[in-house]
Order: structure tokens, then sequence, then C-alpha cells
């Protein structure tokens, strides 16, 4: 899973990258769901739907992210599965699957947009910085 972890001085700061922008949404679902809690990828019983428009990419990404995070908090579930069954830069359908814990390890209050920009590198990947609020 390409993500790193940077210094931040109150908060989660990754860096994200992903070869197409559905796996950048993927890898950045998984980075923060292994911030709340590491579950075994093998485990996942519990199925939940998402649809979300916005804007542009990066809207999108933290919107999508926000959304994934209200669900582990409202069901107490970590979601480590996501398939994307209509995506593009500006609107996506997913389904996500996850288990139920019964706590979290790190509690994320928060996906912000400090830092975020969704954008191709040189190498043609997709990248973007996340600060996560704790």
């Amino acid at each position: 899973m390409p993500y790193q972890r940077i210094e931040h001085t109150a908060d989660i700061r990754l860096k994200v990258w992903g070869k197409t922008l559905e796996e950048l949404f993927s890898d950045a679902m998984q980075a923060m769901s292994n911030i709340i809690k590491e579950v075994e990828v093998e485990s996942s019983n519990i199925k939940r739907n998402i649809t979300l428009k916005a804007g542009d990419a990066t809207t999108l990404l933290i919107s999508f992210l926000s959304e994934v995070l209200l669900l582990s908090h409202t069901n107490k579930e970590v979601y480590n599965k996501v398939i994307f069954v209509e995506f593009s830069e500006t609107e996506l359908k997913a389904k996500i699957e996850g288990v139920k814990v019964n706590q979290f390890d790190e509690d994320i209050k928060a996906v912000t947009f400090h830092e975020a920009d969704v954008v191709k590198n040189k190498e043609e990947e997709w990248e973007t910085n996340l600060v996560f609020d704790i």
C-alpha cells in the first residue's frame, strides 16, 4: 500500500499515491483505516454503499474519506476493502467492506482539506497529502 506517514506536530499527516485515481482513493482509505485500527484484510463481513459527487478529485477524495470515517464512528466498524462500481474525478459509487471492532487504536476526528491537492506527478502517478485531525 503506497503511503508514507510524515511528521506533524499535532495531527496525522500522510503522503498517498497510486498509479490510477481509483488506486489513490483505495490506498487513502486503507491508510486511514490502518490508523484507526489495523484489521485482517481477509476478515470483511460488513458491506456498506457510498455514493458521492463533488466539483473535483480533491473534494471527492476528502468527501469519500469523511464518509468512510463517519460510517466507522457511527457503526464502530473499520473498512479494509473498497470496490468502485462507478468512478470518475467528480463522482463515485462504491461498496466498502469491513469488520466490527470494540475500540479504535487512534481516534481520527476529521479528514481536512489542509495540504490536500490530488495531482499527477512527474511519474504520471496520482498523489496527495492528507492531514487527519486527531
